[in-house]
């Protein structure tokens, strides 16, 4: 049998257009297993996706050809870490996959719903990796960089202080 990519839909709308998106499919059946033709630059892969959007076990002979499992989150639907822990019990038997993704949509829209530092966390607690389909001006490396520099304005605003008051001391 061909591998398995799973593909768990914390909603159910997020997951259809994902999974329409990759293989043209309209109508999705849970835990169905999709044919799908993974046709890049460089390899032609046959694989079965296995959609998912309810909480049950997956099936054995599902999860012993799972080599992918991503995770889709949608912050407008996700209100806390909590719901992420949720599906944790039902995906166990995919703990051995080779790769495991954590999709949101965009991160600053997590702001509103869950912490973007929780879903960071939680993705290096469970050994995920998070990927971002949309991307705004800001990244993650544009934060890092912002932290940095707001860092080094403090610095440099106390160093100026310091010698304002060397100044008038002498």
């Amino acid at each position: 049998m061909k591998p398995c990519i799973v593909i768990v839909g914390l909603d159910q709308i997020f997951l259809d257009e994902i999974v329409q998106g990759l293989t043209g499919e309209n109508k999705i059946n849970d835990n169905n297993l999709i044919e799908w033709t993974i046709d890049t630059k460089y390899y032609t892969a046959d694989v079965h996706l296995c959609p998912i959007n309810t909480k049950r076990l997956v099936e054995e002979s599902v999860a012993n050809l799972a080599e992918v499992l991503i995770l889709l989150i949608d912050p407008s639907q996700i209100n806390s870490r909590t719901k992420l822990d949720s599906w944790l019990p039902f995906l166990s038997v995919l703990n051995e996959c080779e790769t495991k993704l954590l999709v949101v949509r965009n991160m600053d829209a997590l702001s509103n719903t869950i912490s973007k530092m929780d879903v960071k966390q939680w993705c290096t607690e469970h050994e995920y990796e998070l990927l971002e389909l949309e991307k705004t001006t800001t990244s993650e490396t544009d934060d890092e960089d912002d932290e940095n520099n707001h860092r080094k304005r403090e610095i440099q605003k106390k160093i100026k202080k310091e010698k304002k008051k060397k100044y008038i001391y002498t």
